[in-house]
């Protein structure tokens, strides 16, 4: 589906369109997905539009292959549950906040 609530108005709307006025009001904001996220979207510009309208990560149980190194060449990122049945606990009405970044490292 193409629709998310915006929190700050309490209404529904276009995923682009909601992105586009977090990004402008200047509300960071991630997309939580499902299993095998991007597939199909293996192109650019998938990863690109989601940076252009200021996500900053994207978190799910899977992803597929291309499109994570995608999102990675975009400056995206990539997060998967420790826990893929976590994902069955998170509501449209949850708040993510994303801790120890500055600790990541490769590997």
């Amino acid at each position: 589906t193409n629709k998310v609530q915006n929190t700050t108005k309490a209404t529904w709307g276009k995923v682009p369109e909601v992105a586009a006025e977090y990004r402008d009001a200047g509300i960071n904001w991630v997309v939580i997905g499902d299993e095998n996220y991007g597939e199909g979207s293996s192109r650019e510009h998938a990863a690109l539009e989601p940076r252009f309208l200021g996500g900053k990560a994207v978190i799910t149980r899977s992803f597929a292959r291309i499109h994570e190194t995608n999102l990675k060449k975009q400056g995206m990122l990539p997060l998967t549950f420790a826990e893929p049945a976590d994902y069955d606990k998170i509501t449209g009405h949850d708040s993510v906040d994303l801790t120890g970044l500055t600790t990541l490292a490769p590997g």
